[in-house]
Parts: C-alpha cells; sequence; structure tokens
C-alpha cells in the first residue's frame, strides 16, 4: 500500500480507458510516459476510501455495480469486453433495482449514487475528467427517484447539458459521506471492480496521501 508512505507511486497508461494517467496529464505515450519519470518531481494528491478501502477514481452503488456484475457473467461466457458491456448495461437498466439509503437526515430511493475522488464535473457534459487530484473533496451525485421515466428524462438532460436542472438530481462537495440502507450489504464499485461491501457504507477523502509522478 503505497498510501500514506514515502514512495512514489509513476502510473503508466495501460488499461483501457486510463482515466487516472488522463487526469494526472501523463502522456499516453508510453515511451514519452517513461522518459517523463526522471525529469518529474513527485507531487501529492488526494485518495478516497469506503470503509477503509482505497480507491483513486471513484466508487458507486446502484446500476453500474450491476452492470458489473451482469458484465462478468457474459464474459465467462467468451462475448467479447465491449459487447458485453453495452448487454450489460441494457440488462442492468432493463431490471435494475433501487436501494433506500439514508445521508444525513435524508432517506429516499435511488437506482444510481457516484462518489467522485475530487470534483468530476457530471452536470458538464463538455468536461472531460477532473480538472485537479487535490483539491480535498469527495463530489457525490445521486437521482432521488426510483422511477424508470425519471432515468430516462434525466438521460435527456445529460445529454443537452442540464443535469442540474433536473430536481432528482442531488449533488454534494463533501469531505465524508455515509449511507445507510436497509440491506447488511450491497455491491459496490470501486475503480471499475465489484465488490459486495457492509453497510453503512463510509466515505471519506484522504486529502494529500498520495505521492505521485505527474504534470497537473
Amino acid at each position: 500500500m503505497l498510501v500514506d508512505t514515502k514512495a512514489v507511486f509513476a502510473p503508466l497508461s495501460g488499461g483501457t480507458l486510463n482515466h487516472f494517467t488522463k487526469d494526472l496529464g501523463i502522456s499516453q505515450d508510453l515511451d514519452e510516459a517513461l522518459a517523463a519519470v526522471a525529469r518529474t518531481k513527485p507531487r501529492h494528491i488526494d485518495v478516497a476510501s469506503v470503509n477503509g478501502t482505497v480507491f483513486i477514481n471513484n466508487s458507486s452503488i446502484g446500476l453500474y455495480p450491476s452492470s458489473l456484475h451482469e458484465r462478468e457473467q457474459l464474459e465467462g461466457k467468451r462475448i467479447s469486453k465491449w459487447p458485453a458491456a453495452v448487454i450489460a448495461m441494457i440488462r442492468a437498466l432493463a431490471r435494475y433495482r433501487s436501494y433506500q439509503i439514508t445521508i444525513g437526515d435524508e432517506t429516499f430511493k435511488t437506482p444510481f449514487l457516484f462518489v467522485g475522488n475530487n470534483d468530476y464535473h457530471l452536470e458538464d457534459p463538455t468536461t472531460s475528467g477532473r480538472a485537479k487530484l487535490n483539491e480535498g473533496v469527495l463530489s457525490v451525485y445521486t437521482i432521488a427517484s426510483a422511477s424508470r421515466w425519471s432515468l430516462v428524462k434525466l438521460l435527456g438532460h445529460a445529454l443537452v447539458g442540464q443535469l442540474t436542472s433536473a430536481d432528482e438530481v442531488k449533488i454534494w462537495k463533501t469531505t465524508s459521506l455515509t449511507i445507510h440502507t436497509r440491506k447488511s450489504q450491497i455491491r459496490v464499485s470501486r475503480d471499475g471492480e465489484m465488490e459486495k461491501v457492509k453497510t453503512p457504507l463510509h466515505y471519506e477523502i484522504k486529502a494529500g496521501k498520495l505521492r505521485v509522478i505527474g504534470s497537473s
């Protein structure tokens, strides 16, 4: 574990989407990225955690973890990654479930909750990724409605850049967050990996706890 140590993390692109390296300003060309390691000074960035387990990008409950579960089953049947991802999301939307959650003194049902390490600006479709990784905040987005029609409406709002105008969308910027549910454990995604986690879920930002090589 590199978090909260003197070790320096030098991430290189190599995954499917490479969100983390792009947000750090690291070249997606492997040779250029390796050459930059020696001449770039380390800096401190934030990480986040859910129930003590660290993540560097984001975590969510609801539709996305459900689609990951579906995708894993499809890939086990030798369906390639991208077709499996599309089919899995369609299946997750068709048979999605909602969760009754309590945040602070507010209780509502939601099919989706997203927690980002720093600000993802999901309300702005023209913005890609995170501008900073050292703001010391969690960005939290959730849908306070359990109806499928609400999901369709919200998709329309998102496509025209008006996600925040929808009454069902709730957005927080915070340093910590505790989520209570009726279930004793639920599926949670962390940086694209899915697992069952005991509730309540406690998220927190860990400001400046990781030393990395990165230009932005």
